[in-house]
């Protein structure tokens, strides 16, 4: 399954959620059900640090009609204090998207590509 992310891992941020990560483990990531893919609503930096360390991602997968709070995702695109659908949300991401990993059934992920900006 195809997992697409919302931005490029900022270098130094991720040099700090990988050593983090080597510390707590497995990280788990909202996702959205988008039928033949699926869209992260949060942690781009994690699944890179996961990929990078090997180590599994557990998933939390949200249905299109699941409600997310605006504050509870960093996405400058919604206002914060509203509530959206999670299909909302993820229509954003994934046309504004730049990675996408696959993630096997044991949860490790790989890098497919990542578009340049």
């Amino acid at each position: 399954m195809m997992i697409y992310t919302i931005h490029r891992p900022i270098p130094d941020h991720l040099d700090e959620v990988v050593g983090e990560m080597r510390r707590m483990g497995s990280p788990t990531i909202r996702v959205v059900d988008c039928s033949d893919f699926l869209v992260a609503i949060e942690g781009c930096h994690r699944i890179e640090a996961a990929r990078i360390l090997g180590i599994p991602v557990n998933l939390d997968i949200l249905a299109q009609d699941d409600l997310v709070e605006a504050d509870s995702i960093d996405i400058d695109y919604f206002h914060p204090g509203e509530t959206y659908t999670a299909g909302e949300i993820a229509g954003e991401c994934y046309h504004s998207g730049v990675g996408c990993y696959e993630i096997y059934e044991d949860g490790i992920v790989k890098l497919v590509f990542e578009a340049r900006q």
